[in-house]
């Protein structure tokens, strides 16, 4: 099911968990972990340096320039070397890539289908620049054709997997990803949750009757819950000590989800629980 789990880096304390979390699943999954740092096109545009030189009283930035992007590279390396020392340390099998570009499409034209990425909701710009690796991180999620994990600024051992499900042929493709993440994982037991907008006897046992067809492999829990499906899904994670949560990608219609946001997005920047994206 995941062929290599490839996660994006770039020093910030929600990428060190990150990287925590592809060292894990590396060695868990027994897959190849490979740390990916791109020095961004952004931070080194005219108009940037610019700023930045005009901000420190500098006329002249042309060689401003260089001498960041030598700072940017310099500091990948070393970034990267410190995840290789962690690889080796926990005998997980990794390698390490660097590249220019933009990063959001560079860490998506990197993965092939059957790979993970892993990503920090946030990242190290988070707070200085209209454009940091944490809404890199929401483009990934919108745009890459495999699954995408979103981890939060703490880790935890993935021992409980909750799966939001809704019926659709998204939440389906989620369904049986969870499961098999779950079997690898050595797991006996997945959390389902519905949420409807109200009781609907009809509705359940229609859900019911499509999860049923579509796991085989693991036991699970189908839990309904009536209200918001956000507020519900967070109070689920709550009150089941959740460790992870796999969801369909971007249920809700694209124009809706642009302009109003969805259910997946909601959990990618509120939830404190790491959410793999699955498309």
């Amino acid at each position: 099911m995941i062929n290599r789990i490839l996660v994006g880096t770039d020093g910030s304390k929600y990428s060190l968990i990150a990287e925590e979390y592809g060292i894990y699943l590396s060695k868990k999954l027994k897959r190849p972990v490979i740390a990916i740092y791109i020095i961004d096109k952004k931070l080194i545009s005219e108009a940037i340096i610019g700023d930045i030189a005009g901000a420190l009283g500098f006329g002249e930035y042309a060689d401003l320039t260089d001498k960041i992007k030598e700072y940017l590279d310099e500091k990948g390396k070393a970034i990267l070397k410190a995840f290789a020392v962690k690889c080796r340390e926990a005998k997980a099998d990794c390698s390490i890539a660097q590249a220019i570009g933009f990063v959001a499409n560079e860490i998506i034209n990197m993965a092939d289908p059957e790979d993970l990425i892993i990503i920090g909701k946030k990242g190290i710009h988070e707070n200085i620049l209209p454009f940091p690796l944490g809404s890199s991180a929401e483009i990934i999620a919108r745009n890459s054709k495999t699954p995408v994990m979103l981890t939060p600024d703490k880790f935890r051992e993935i021992k409980n997997i909750l799966v939001a499900f809704d019926g659709k042929e998204k939440s389906i493709k989620a369904l049986r990803f969870a499961e098999k993440l779950a079997k690898d994982l050595g797991l006996n037991k997945l959390n389902i949750l519905s949420v409807l907008k109200k009781k609907n006897t009809e509705k359940q046992l229609q859900l019911e009757s499509i999860v049923k067809g579509n796991i085989s492999n693991v036991e699970f829990e189908h839990i309904f819950k009536f209200g918001y499906p956000e507020e519900e899904i967070e109070n689920c994670i709550n009150e089941n000590s959740i460790d992870l949560v796999v969801i369909g990608a971007f249920g809700e219609g694209r124009l809706k989800e642009f302009l109003l946001g969805s259910t997946t997005l909601y959990l990618i920047e509120k939830s404190n629980t790491p959410v793999i994206v699955v498309k």
